[in-house]
């Protein structure tokens, strides 16, 4: 994973969901740099994208039952 992708999912982890417009100013990256490293995690399901174009949010996927069972 890059350093970009990390930083994204640290700030998703910080705050979660965000917009695309907050996540790049947080990051201090232009929207089509964000866009880029988005396509990659989004590929991976390590980040979910819900609503469309306008209302657009990325998130962190929920954690299943399984994962956290002992």
């Amino acid at each position: 994973m890059t350093k970009y992708g990390e930083r994204i999912l640290a700030a998703l982890r910080a705050t979660s969901p965000q917009t695309p417009r907050d996540l790049a100013k947080a990051l201090k990256l232009a929207r089509p740099a964000l866009t880029y490293h988005m396509k990659a995690l989004l590929a991976r399901r390590v980040v979910i994208a819900t609503g469309h174009t306008g209302n657009r949010q990325f998130s962190l996927p929920p954690r299943s039952a399984a994962k956290e069972a002992p």
